[in-house]
């Protein structure tokens, strides 16, 4: 799971100041088609470092606690490095991941990024929009394009804030939208989708194992476990009838288990599998 913006700052700032590049870097990559300045400090009026363009790609280590509002976005500013050096850029400017643009480029004309949003356009003309606001405080709110599942006709979409995180499942033919815990995994037929999400640390989103039966191209929930003593990981379709995946003890170590439908009493059970297994 992503760590939201705020947590890691907290953590940067109980470290030594010459451990921030070391220890915690991400990549980002420059959203405004303008391109983004590196100035001295956290300050529209700072001396200029030099000009980055549009979609090169940054390493972040710091955030500010200063916000200013440039064209309508309420931002901080972020610590980066580019081409070796080193200064502070406007946070509204750099809003993706390389990955996330990676998926972009995969969905072709269908999904854009522009600065601090992120747009869907649905086969049905639709326009979603998501809209960050990439501040260090309690109203942080991000949004990545997390998958896109061409061949079952979504788009997934992850949601994280301060110290909460979820994911969004957007229909790709109308539109439409329901929140879930992770990445979906359709079972061999695509009739049923699970979703499995381990957090028993952060508690940033449900620790929850969900299978949903799809209805009218939404899941609808079929069946869901939410443990406190362990989590679910590594789920994969044994068969329409079957799921394989792992008890994760939060110590360490785990489980192997599955999921089986009882086609009998028409539900699912779960059990763990013998260790030989």
């Amino acid at each position: 799971m992503r760590v939201c913006a705020i947590l890691l700052s907290v953590l940067l700032s109980l470290l030594p100041l010459q451990s921030f590049g070391e220890a915690f870097q991400d990549a980002c990559v420059v959203t405004a088609p303008s391109g983004a300045t590196l100035r001295t400090a956290p300050d529209p009026k700072a001396a200029k470092v030099d000009r980055i363009p549009y979609l090169a790609e940054v390493s972040r280590f710091d955030w500010s606690d200063e916000q200013t509002t440039v064209e309508g976005i309420t931002a901080c500013w972020f610590n980066v490095t580019w081409q070796g050096k080193e200064g502070w850029v406007f946070g509204g400017l750099v809003c993706s991941t390389p990955e996330e643009m990676a998926q972009i480029k995969a969905a072709g004309d269908k999904v854009k990024r522009v600065m601090n949003r992120l747009v869907l356009t649905a086969d049905n003309g639709k326009t979603l929009e998501f809209i960050d606001v990439p501040v260090n405080n309690k109203e942080n709110l991000n949004f990545r394009l997390e998958a896109i599942l061409p061949d079952r006709g979504y788009y997934v979409v992850m949601q994280d804030g301060y110290e909460w995180c979820n994911h969004i499942l957007v229909n790709a033919q109308d539109g439409r939208q329901q929140q879930i815990d992770a990445v979906p995994v359709f079972s061999p037929d695509g009739t049923r989708f699970v979703t499995a999400n381990h957090d028993l640390d952060a508690h940033y989103g449900h620790n929850r194992v969900q299978i949903f039966k799809v209805i009218d191209g939404m899941g609808v929930v079929e069946w869901s476990e939410e443990p406190t003593e362990w989590g679910p990981e590594n789920v994969a379709w044994e068969s329409p009838a079957r799921i394989q995946f792992t008890r994760k003890i939060f110590v360490g170590g785990g489980t192997k288990a599955v999921i089986e439908y009882d086609a009998k009493d028409a539900k699912w059970n779960m059990k763990d599998l013998p260790a030989d297994e």
